[in-house]
C-alpha cells in the first residue's frame, strides 16, 4: 500500500507518538519500492549489467590493456548513471503516480503537511543509490588490480554518485508535482537524463572550444565525469579539478530547495503550474 494511501487514523496515531510525518511517509514507500519489488529487480540488472562490463574489461585483449584507474572511473560512472536513473524513474512516478490513483487526496487531508509528505517520497527514491554503491564495490576493486587509488576512487565515487541522485531524483520529483499524469513527468524526466547525456557525444572539436567547456560546466552529469578523469586517470591536482565541480553542486542544492522549498508548499491534487503562494493546507506545514 502506497505512503499516500495510508489510513487518515494511521498517521494521525503516529504524530500523536511523535513520530514525524515525513518518517511515516517514507516507511511506506520504502516497503512498496523494496518489498514490493521495484527496486530490487532494477537492482538485479544492475548487477547483471557491472558483472558483463567487468568481465569484457577484465578480459578483452584489446579493453584489458587500459589502464586500472580508468576502468575504476568507468565502472564508477556507470553506477551513478544506474543510481541516479532508478532515483529519476521512482521520483518522477512517485507524486503523478498517486494523482492518477487518486490515492493523493487522503494524506493531504491529514494533519501531514506537504513538505514532509516531499521529503519522505524523496528520501525513498533515493534509497537505491547507496545499495547499488556497495553492490559495485567488489567490481571496482577488481578492476582496480591493487591500484593505490581504490579507496579514494570509491568515496569519490559515493559522494559524487549521491549528489547526482539528489539532482535527478529532485528533477524527477519536480516534474512529477507539477504534472497530471506519471506518462507526462517520466517524459520529461527522461528528455533531461537525455539531454545530460549529450554532451559527451559532442564532437571533440566542439568540446575544446570556449563553447564547449560551458556545456560541460553546465552539465552535472558531464562535469562529474570530467572531474574523474582529470583527478584520478590523468593525475590533476585536486585544487585545479575541484573547479569542474562547481557547476554540479549549485545544481544539486538549487534542486533540493526547489523541491523541498518551493514546490513542496505548492503540492496540489490536480496538476499544474506553480503558484506564487504556498497552497493552503489543514495540517501543519514544516
Amino acid at each position: 500500500m502506497s505512503a499516500l494511501s495510508t489510513p487518515r487514523g494511521a498517521l494521525t496515531a503516529g504524530v500523536g507518538r511523535s513520530r514525524p510525518v515525513w518518517w511515516l511517509v517514507l516507511t511506506q514507500e520504502l516497503k512498496e519500492l523494496w518489498i514490493g519489488g521495484r527496486a530490487l529487480n532494477l537492482l538485479i540488472l544492475f548487477a547483471v549489467l557491472m558483472s558483463a562490463t567487468s568481465f569484457l574489461l577484465a578480459t578483452n585483449s584489446e579493453l584489458s590493456l587500459t589502464p586500472p584507474r580508468l576502468m575504476m572511473v568507468v565502472a564508477l560512472q556507470s553506477t551513478m548513471s544506474f543510481g541516479l536513473f532508478i532515483g529519476l524513474i521512482v521520483g518522477a512516478e512517485s507524486v503523478s503516480g498517486e494523482r492518477e490513483r487518486a490515492t493523493l487526496e487522503p494524506l493531504l487531508l491529514t494533519p501531514a503537511g506537504r513538505r514532509h509528505v516531499i521529503l519522505g517520497k524523496y528520501l525513498a527514491a533515493v534509497s537505491p543509490w547507496p545499495v547499488a554503491m556497495v553492490l559495485a564495490v567488489p567490481y571496482v576493486a577488481v578492476l582496480a588490480q591493487g591500484d593505490v587509488a581504490f579507496w579514494i576512487a570509491l568515496a569519490w565515487g559515493a559522494v559524487l554518485g549521491t549528489m547526482l541522485t539528489l539532482f535527478f531524483t529532485g528533477i524527477g520529483l519536480l516534474a512529477s508535482i507539477w504534472s497530471g499524469s506519471s506518462r507526462t513527468s517520466l517524459f520529461v524526466g527522461l528528455l533531461i537524463y537525455l539531454l545530460a547525456l549529450l554532451p559527451a557525444q559532442l564532437p571533440g572539436e566542439f568540446q575544446t572550444t570556449a563553447a564547449g567547456a560551458v556545456v560541460q560546466a553546465l552539465d552535472p552529469l558531464e562535469s562529474v565525469r570530467r572531474f574523474l578523469n582529470l583527478y584520478l586517470v590523468d593525475g590533476l591536482a585536486l585544487d585545479d579539478a575541484r573547479a569542474m565541480l562547481i557547476g554540479p553542486i549549485i545544481a544539486t542544492v538549487a534542486t533540493v530547495v526547489g523541491v523541498l522549498g518551493i514546490a513542496a508548499p505548492r503540492l496540489a491534487l490536480d496538476g499544474g503550474t506553480m503558484s506564487l503562494w504556498p497552497r493552503a493546507s489543514k495540517g501543519t506545514e514544516a
